[in-house]
């Protein structure tokens, strides 16, 4: 859309045979040049106003631009919340079958070690007992002596946590060697 002034014809070229030259001055002066300037001054208003509403229409689609943008942008931000609170529940479910795995294992090995305990127990009981008996029935003397004898010969110790500490410091030994 183009918005121009229309051509106006000069007052020279109206020929009225009753006007005088003089008097066509006055009107040219005091009402023609008046209304034209009058309409230069709207068609000047007019234009700045074209311009000022194209301005503001390309404000407007950017604005419609930008809130679709955001409308799209919050519809993917639903979708990721729901999405994180998915995964926090799958992760939480996950984390207590685990941890039932793991105190269920813990309980399991713990009932074992007892277990093993009351066995290690019973074995360190039966050997002194059978080490009595067998110092009583041959007449070697006493346990201690023969236990003693023993464990200088082989340098093996009967108890059995004594013998890993001392098998680890001869670990430690050839190491630093």
């Amino acid at each position: 859309m183009k918005l121009e002034l229309p051509d106006v014809p000069e007052i020279d070229n109206i020929k009225m045979a009753r006007w005088s030259k003089k008097r066509d001055e006055k009107i040219l002066e005091d009402i023609i040049k008046p209304k034209d300037d009058l309409i230069n001054k709207l068609y000047e208003n007019n234009l700045q106003m074209h311009q000022q509403l194209l301005r503001q229409a390309k404000m407007v689609e950017e604005a419609e631009k930008y809130q679709k943008e955001r409308n799209k942008i919050m519809a993917d931000n639903r979708d990721l919340h729901k999405q994180v609170d998915s995964i926090k529940a799958e992760y939480k479910e996950k984390e207590d079958n685990l941890e039932w795995k793991y105190d269920y294992k813990i309980k399991t090995l713990e009932k074992e070690n007892s277990y093993l305990q009351n066995v290690i127990d019973k074995f360190r009981e039966t050997i002194h007992k059978f080490i009595e008996w067998i110092c009583v029935n041959f007449d070697m003397g006493t346990g201690d002596t023969l236990i003693r004898d023993f464990e200088r010969e082989t340098r093996t110790c009967l108890d059995g946590e004594e013998q890993i500490k001392r098998e680890e410091r001869e670990k430690d030994l050839e190491m630093e060697r």
